[in-house]
Order: C-alpha cells, then structure tokens, then sequence
C-alpha cells in the first residue's frame, strides 16, 4: 500500500511541494533507491540472522517513514520519508522468500512465492480505491498518518506470530529437497555470497527479464496509471486508483496459477515467455486504444495482471540456480534489479511527460494530455518486447528443480 499510494496523490504531492511529473518521479522514486540498494545487504542478513527479527523491525521502519512523508513541508523532508518507507519494504518480500526455503521443499518453493505475492497484491487493490478515498475526504497527509499506525499493529503481529526454524523433522526433509550437498549453514562472509550469486550469467539473464517485466507494476501501476486514467478519462482519485487496482487483482491470480503451469508443463521458460507477450498485448490495448468503456478497461487491466503474475516464477529460476546457502542472498539480488526499474523508470517516464508537455497548468501542477501519457507509457509496452527477447537466452532451470 504504501509503495503504490502516490499513484492516487499525484496531483496533490505535486500542487503541495510544486513540481513537475519529472520531479514526482523522483520523490517517488526514492523508494526505489532505497530498496535497491539494500537488497543485497538484507539477503545475506536473511542467511545469517532471523527472518522474525528483521520483518518486525522492517515494519516499524515503514510506519516511521510514513509519519515523516506525511509531516514533510519540503520536498527533501518528502523523500527521506520515502526513502524510510523503502527501506523497511525491502525487507518484506525476502523475508517470505527466505521463510519458505526454511519451512518448504524445493518443488514447493513456486507455490509459496505465488501465495507470498497474492497476500501481496491486497495492498496494492487496497491502495486504489480505498486509498483514493480516504485521500478525497481527509487529505493526503492524514490518510498517510492511518496507515503508518496500522503498520504498526503489523509489527507487533509478526514479532507474535512469525517462525524462524521448523520442526526438526520438516528441517531434515527441506534440506534434502534442497540438495546440492550443503546445509543450511550460511556462507562464511558477504562477499562470497554475492560472488557465488553474480558470477553466474544466467543469474543477471533472469533478473533482466525480471526487471522489464517489473516496469508494468512500477512505472504504471504504482504512480503514472492512475494520472493516465484521470487525464484520458476524466475519472476522480478513486475511482482511477480503484481500475488501476484491477491489475493486482490479476496479479493475485496469476501468481499462484503460473507456478500450476510451470509443474504441468515441467518448464519454466514457455510460462515466462508467455507472461511477457500477454501483458504485453493487454497493456498496449489500454495505453493505444482511447474511450474505452470502464469496465472493459478494468478487463483488460485484470487480464494484463494475470499476464504479470508469471513473471514471479523468476524468482523461483533463481533459486533453483543457486544453492539454499545464499538463497536469501541470491532472491535479494533479483529483487534488487527490479526495483531498479522503478529507480530508472518513474523518473524517466515523468521526463517524457515533460518532454512531450504542452505547458499548461492548473491548481500550481503540471496538466498532461492524452497524447502525452500515450507517448510516456509507451516505454512500458517496449520493455515488455525485450522481456519477451531475453527469454530465448535464459537456460530451463526446471530441470535443475527436479534434480533436486
């Protein structure tokens, strides 16, 4: 929720700190820079401390940077909540990742990471339209201020609830799932663990792909898909965060209903391939086709995101590539290239709106035109092309998934 809530503020941050698309981007962004930037760090912690300490302390982290975005009266303050708000988030889905190497077996581990991202997804439906509802009749500052407090519940609902070991006999039955020979014993510095994990081609191939397929979530989804749709479409906040939302409720699906694929075709690369070719053809009929009926525009969208569901089995291809010993590690880096999208992305993308901008203003924020979003957004729908490319090059790990 808190990742994606810009999406339904954007007029308001950018009347309130005046800036343009460009300079939103970046606010925004700063997320991203954050998250990036610690997921390597946070993987090896997740092989070498406890998954329960982490998350809790994640939490509290998030619901802080919540409390100093929402109090910021200058657009610096804005971003070093943004920045704490990623921080903790970086946490999040590694801590699921690692907690399933822990209490799963290997053949399972595509299960949990699309259970792991349906949960996910409730945040970001949640921060459609009921965000851009509570946005409308509080402000953007007090709907912040709600959600940081229940973050804090959070944080004491994982410290209450959260497991670090399984039972001895599950343990004994994971590890040997797991094979390669090793135990769960972690490696004997950071630097081995990131070595052993980036020195494998294939490991930078399907985190590539991972990262283009994460641009859809980032660059639309999660800040400039709502102002397209209020722009084309004239919709108000929430009604436009609530269509947006469509496309994590098709990610809730898709998630779980790939890793299904993959086990019945006995691959990987078919269900990944068509992930980016189907989201590729349900978003490019949104951005290029105009006056779309709403609910065919919630269709498509919903569609788009059950397309986009698939591209989680990537990070299912990176552990079955890399030993147990640096999973945590191994899924930090993967995770770390697709936030980088969002690094690249969100700026890159307001700088188009800019660059195409006819020069109109209202209420002290930039207006965009139709036109220019189409030409923005067009970015998406060619990352989506060399997702597509890429995955010829990626070796079948499925196989390597069995051996074990």
């Amino acid at each position: 929720m808190l990742r994606v809530s810009p999406g339904v503020m954007a007029d308001d941050l950018m009347a309130s700190f005046h800036v343009d698309g460009c300079a939103l981007g970046i606010l925004t962004g700063c997320y991203y820079y954050a998250y990036s930037i610690l997921q390597i760090p946070i993987g090896a912690l997740m092989d070498l401390f406890k998954p329960r300490r982490l998350l809790t302390f994640a939490a509290i982290l998030c619901s802080l940077g919540a409390l100093v975005f929402s109090s910021a009266d200058s657009l610096y303050v804005a971003a070093f909540g943004r920045a704490m708000i990623g921080a903790g988030s970086a946490f999040a889905f590694l801590s699921c990742l690692k907690l399933g190497t822990i209490w799963f077996p290997s053949d399972q581990l595509p299960f949990v990471v699309g259970m792991s991202l349906l949960l996910g997804t409730i945040g970001g439906v949640s921060a459609g339209y009921p965000m851009g509802w509570l946005v409308e009749i509080a402000g953007w500052r007090e709907a912040m201020w709600y959600v940081a407090f229940a973050g804090f519940a959070l944080a004491f609902l994982g410290w209450s609830v959260v497991r670090d070991k399984a039972p001895d006999h599950l343990e004994e039955i994971v590890l040997k799932s797991h094979g390669d020979g090793q135990s769960h014993h972690p490696p004997s510095s950071l630097f081995k663990s990131v070595a052993e994990v980036i020195s494998k081609p294939q490991t930078w191939l399907i985190a590539l792909y991972g990262g283009f397929m994460y641009l859809p979530l980032s660059g639309f989804a999660d800040l400039w898909g709502p102002p397209f749709l209020m722009s084309v479409y004239h919709f108000d906040k929430s009604k436009a965060g609530g269509i947006v939302s469509a496309l994590y409720a098709g990610i809730g699906l898709g998630a779980p209903l790939f890793p299904f694929l993959s086990r019945r075709l006995k691959g990987y690369k078919f269900p990944v391939f068509i992930s980016a070719l189907g989201a590729f053809v349900f978003l490019s009929l949104v951005f290029y086709i105009p006056h779309l009926h709403p609910w065919i525009l919630t269709l498509l969208l919903f569609i788009a995101g059950v397309f986009l569901g698939g591209q989680f089995l990537a990070f299912s291809m990176t552990c079955a590539l890399n030993p147990i010993s640096v999973s945590g590690t191994a899924g930090g880096f993967h995770n770390m290239i697709c936030m980088l999208s969002g690094v690249i992305f969100q700026p890159f993308i307001g700088w188009l709106l800019r660059y195409n901008w006819k020069g109109n203003y209202a209420y002290g924020a930039p207006v965009y035109g139709a036109s220019d979003y189409v030409f923005a957004l067009s970015s998406i729908s060619i990352s989506l092309v060399l997702a597509c490319f890429i995955v010829f090059f990626i070796n079948e790990q499925y196989t390597k998934l069995e051996e074990k």
